[in-house]
C-alpha cells in the first residue's frame, strides 16, 4: 500500500538518527554478542514500525488496494503476528466485526471515519492552548488545524516530508501520525518518540468513546482499541 508520507529529507541528523551505543571493551569475542544485540534492537524497532505501519492503513479511506491485502487476511494475519511479539496472542483485541466486501468497508468508513468519529487530533482538543487568542473558537474542540496540527505541520516542513494534498487540512489525522509513529522507531532518538507519544496520541479515549457511541458495525472501534493496546505497550517501553 502507498504511503501517505513521502520523505525527501536533506538533514535528519538533528533528531532522526540514533546510534545504539556500547561501553568500550578489549574482549575479541564480544564482538559477536555485540552484533547478536543490534540485530535484535533493529528486529524489535521494525516489528514495531511494522505494527503502526499496518494500523495506519486501516485508518485511510479503503481503496482496492487495501481492500486486496485485508480481503484475504494479510493485513490482519500480519498485524497479529507482529502484536504476537508483545502480548500473548490470546490477550490481544479481537478484529471480529469484519466488512465483507469493499462497499460495505467504504461505507463503514463514510460511517464513522469520515465524519461523526473524524479521527483528527485538533478536533478532540482544545483549539490552542494559545490564552492570548482572541478567536472565539480558541478554547472550543471540534476544530481542524489547531495546536497539534500546527506541531505536526513544523514536524513535516522540518524534515521535508510530504503529505497527499486531502491531507493537508488535517496533518495530524491519525494514518498520518501512525506512519510518523512507524518512521521514527526506525530512525529517531528514544526522546524523540518518547515526547511524541505524549504529545500526540493523548486523545484516543475520547475517540473511541465516540466510535461506541455511533454503535453498527465494530470494526474501527475494535482496531481503535487494538491501536490503544498496543500503544499501551510502547509506552511502557519508553518508560512514561
Amino acid at each position: 500500500m502507498k504511503s501517505l508520507i513521502r520523505i525527501e529529507t536533506k538533514s535528519t541528523d538533528c533528531i532522526l538518527f540514533h546510534k545504539v551505543i556500547f561501553p568500550i571493551v578489549k574482549i575479541e569475542s564480544l564482538v559477536h554478542k555485540r552484533g547478536v544485540i543490534l540485530d535484535t534492537i533493529l528486529d524489535q524497532k521494525q516489528s514495531a514500525s511494522r505494527i503502526f505501519s499496518i494500523l495506519a492503513d486501516l485508518y485511510k479511506f479503503p481503496e482496492s488496494d487495501i481492500w486486496e491485502d485485508f480481503s484475504c487476511h494479510q493485513l490482519l494475519d500480519e498485524l497479529r503476528r507482529y502484536a504476537s511479539e508483545w502480548y500473548d496472542s490470546n490477550s490481544l483485541v479481537e478484529i471480529t466485526d469484519l466488512p465483507t466486501g469493499l462497499k460495505q468497508m467504504q461505507q463503514i468508513y463514510a460511517e464513522s471515519l469520515s465524519g461523526p468519529a473524524l479521527p483528527v487530533e485538533s478536533i478532540y482538543k482544545e483549539w490552542t492552548a494559545d490564552r492570548t487568542c482572541k478567536l472565539p473558537f480558541a478554547r472550543s474542540k471540534g476544530y481542524l488545524l489547531g495546536d497539534s496540527a500546527l506541531h505536526i505541520r513544523f514536524i513535516l516542513e522540518e524534515f521535508e516530508i510530504e503529505i497527499p494534498e486531502n491531507y493537508r487540512n488535517m496533518p495530524d489525522h491519525l494514518a498520518i501520525l501512525l506512519e510518523l509513529l512507524a518512521f521514527f522507531l526506525l530512525y529517531a532518538k528514544a526522546e524523540f518518540i518518547k515526547q511524541f507519544l505524549v504529545d500526540h496520541f493523548d486523545w484516543l479515549d475520547e475517540f473511541a468513546l465516540r466510535l461506541e457511541e455511533l454503535g453498527g458495525n465494530q470494526f474501527y472501534l475494535q482496531v481503535t482499541r487494538l491501536l490503544q493496546q498496543m500503544l499501551n505497550k510502547l509506552t511502557s517501553i519508553y518508560g512514561y
